[in-house]
Formats: C-alpha cells, structure tokens, sequence
C-alpha cells in the first residue's frame, strides 16, 4: 500500500512537488489549507520601491504578488538601481531572480543551510543596516512583527504593506472523503506543514471531519520548529499525542521530498 502524501501549501504551490512524488510511487492528495485573497485593487493602494532603500518580502507569494501589481499598474517601468530587496527565505526569492531587474548583489535571504526565518534574515543585513533609512515589508494582512519591530529598534522608518489575506479553507465533500478513507486505515500518511496558521486550519478540518485521533498517528513535515511547536500545542490540547516524530527540513521541493521518503522509511 502506497504511503499517501498530504500537501497543505496554496493551491498554486503544490503542483510540482505532487507530480515529483508521483513519480516516486506515492499517492498525493491537494488539500491546500488556507486560501490567498488579493486585498489591494487599485494602484492608489500600493506603496511603489522608488522611495525606499530595502523592499522585504515575506514569502514568495509576497514577492510575486508585489511584481505583478508593479508590472501591471507600472507597465515598462525597471527597479530602481538603488532599491535593495531581501526575503526570509531562499525559495522566497525565487521570483526576484526570475524577474531578473535586481542585481544579485542586492538581493539578500539567508542561504539554503541557514534557517529560513526573519531572524537569519536579520543576520545576513546586519552589514547593510547602517545604509537604510527606509524599509518596505511587504506582506499579508497578520503575520510576526518581529522583523519590523526589530528595523525600527535601530531608527528605520518602517513601512507595512499588505498585499493578501490567508483564508482557512473548508474542504469539500470529495477532499474529505480521501482523508476519512486513509486516516482509519492502515496507509503511512504524511502530512506537510508550512506554517502556524495553516496547522490550525488543517486541524479545523480534521476536527470538523471527526478524525483528530487518527491523524495524531500521521506523520508531519514542517519547515520550522515553531510550526513544530503549534502541532503538538493543539495535539496535546485535545488529549493526543504525535505518534512519529517530526520531521523538519528546509522549504524548497527537493528538501521535503527527501523529508517525505525519510518520514516513510521510519516505522
């Protein structure tokens, strides 16, 4: 019996790695847990690079949302030479470099052996802190404070835009049927996690479909040890507790593939 793979991420993010672990035998099931909805509509809304001297994006998502407005409402306008970008994370930063207007050397994320956080972010500036004045965090609506807080310590002018909210999402009667079919049964099932807020929402789910005992015996993937935290803070809340341990590795494909066949591979 094939192990099934349960991958959580937005919609847009889970294609990929769903085929890679097809073709490497397992069964995957999409279930994204939250939804992204756009909050800005209009060109007055946004907050454009030119008068800052860092733009962070907090994912990738953040990232990509951001180049889509500015190459939408400012068709055939470049990034300003002396805008630097940073991301919390080497994945993150993927569509900066396909977008391909920011010298490498202005782009800063921690590297792929780092962890993938503000906090490591907050180490690789550490060299450029005293050159701002100005920084951009774009993001969605909620989210840590941490970094902003952090840049106004040292006397940035911080300013926040919100690009998105994260919806949990209520999957469907067909969603459902997959998990209340493997859960119970004696099928490996792994279920990846990449943030807080979608293990609240995956959990909601599970709890509205009756099968919290059984997905305590899952095995989990998460991307950071605060993810890790909150799975087994609900977990404990609800009298269970993780049956195999959790996993963790970087937030790239090729990472939680290699996460996956470890977690199966472990009894």
């Amino acid at each position: 019996m094939a192990a099934l793979v349960v991958l959580t991420r937005p919609a847009s993010r889970n294609e990929g790695l769903a085929a890679l672990l097809r073709d490497d035998g397992f069964d995957v099931a999409c279930l994204p847990a939250l939804a992204l909805e756009t909050v800005v509509h209009a060109p007055e809304q946004m907050m454009w690079p030119d008068g800052f001297d860092l733009v962070v994006f907090v994912s990738s998502h953040a990232a990509q949302s951001y180049l889509d407005c500015l190459q939408r409402w400012r068709p055939g306008s470049t990034w300003p030479a002396h805008v630097n970008v940073a991301t919390v994370g080497y994945a993150s930063a993927r569509p900066i470099y396909q977008f391909g207007q920011v010298p490498i050397q202005h782009i800063f994320h921690p590297s792929p052996d780092q962890n993938q956080d503000s906090e490591a972010l907050w180490e690789v500036l550490a060299p450029v802190l005293p050159r701002l004045k100005r920084v951009l965090i774009v993001r969605g609506q909620a989210g840590r404070e941490w970094l902003g807080e952090q840049f106004e310590c040292h006397g940035i002018d911080v300013s926040r835009l919100s690009l998105y909210r994260r919806v949990p999402a209520v999957w469907h009667e067909n969603q459902a049927a997959v998990l209340a079919r493997a859960l119970p049964s004696e099928q490996p099932t792994v279920f990846l996690l990449t943030s807080s807020e979608s293990v609240d929402a995956v959990y909601a789910n599970i709890q509205r479909l009756g099968l919290v005992s059984h997905w305590a015996q899952c095995r989990f993937i998460v991307i950071h040890e605060r993810i890790a935290a909150r799975l087994q803070t609900i977990l404990r809340a609800s009298g269970v507790n993780t049956r195999h341990p959790i996993q963790h590795c970087a937030p790239n494909d090729d990472a939680i593939r290699r996460a996956v066949h470890l977690s199966v591979s472990h009894a």
